[in-house]
């Protein structure tokens, strides 16, 4: 099973609520590595064969786009290559067609272009522009894959690479090209974005009876200089209500169910 890490918390951004998940390696060929197990192995994701990689990206269950990372039309053939070997359909950012003209303007994916609403999208050398993001926010899954690890890209993706493509590609392919095939059959199983496990509560949230002011010990109060993850139980005797200055004792505890 592959070893992943969270990235910062999860949020909710354009594209929904997404994991942000790194797959960690000593090296790119072992992050790779663990990414695919864990796309086949444990979410259970299939991949396809005989599937005309310029078919409908609209209509796909799995989508390939590049954007300006593919620094020209030779490399896009690795945007062709990974399509291949996933069995999806084709896109690309809106520079990547209108300006680079790697694909024909009407392939290009977002807010005024085709939408993606598959199962997995693998978006490369797209930085994230909102009008991008607004075309692939309904798919199941998203894989980044950018140079620049403060890509916005990486803030909506479920995971994540940090490397150059030219090398990441390659084993993306290697490794995809050894995993079973099937045929696609119309209208293909739909999976549900995946669900965030919210972590549970540091402790109580307590109430002010004076004003209603809610006190969180995950957030402190930067006003009154506690630092957060400090639980009511912990403030001194001293403490009053940052708002209205009633005393430590003239705040009740929430039940969970309330918090």
């Amino acid at each position: 099973m592959a070893v992943v890490r969270l990235k910062g918390d999860p949020r909710i951004g354009i594209t929904g609520m997404r994991k942000r998940i790194f797959t960690e390696g000593d090296t790119m060929k072992e992050k790779v590595h663990k990414m695919v197990e864990q796309l086949v192995a444990v979410e259970r994701f299939k991949f396809y064969k005989n599937v005309d990689i310029n078919s409908l990206i609209a209509m796909a269950p799995i989508g390939v786009s590049g954007g300006r990372g593919v620094k020209d039309k030779e490399t896009w053939h690795l945007i062709e290559e990974l399509a291949k070997a996933a069995g999806a359909s084709i896109g690309s950012s809106r520079p990547a067609a209108e300006t680079l003209k790697y694909v024909p303007v009407q392939r290009y994916v977002g807010m005024s272009g085709q939408k993606f609403k598959g199962n997995l999208y693998f978006a490369v050398g797209i930085s994230g522009a909102i009008q991008h993001l607004k075309g692939i926010k309904d798919a199941s899954r998203i894989i980044a894959i950018n140079k620049s690890k403060k890509a916005p890209i990486f803030s909506h993706c479920d995971y994540g690479i940090v490397g150059d493509l030219e090398e990441v590609l390659p084993l993306l392919i290697e490794e995809l090209n050894a995993v079973s095939k099937e045929e696609l059959v119309l209208p293909y199983p739909k999976i549900k974005k995946a669900p965030i496990p919210r972590p549970s509560p540091l402790g109580p949230r307590y109430v002010c009876l004076g004003c209603g002011y809610k006190y969180v010990p995950e957030e402190g109060n930067k006003d009154a200089d506690i630092p957060p993850e400090t639980l009511f139980e912990h403030l001194d005797a001293e403490f009053s209500c940052p708002d209205c200055g009633e005393a430590k004792d003239r705040f009740i505890k929430l039940s969970f169910r309330n918090n």
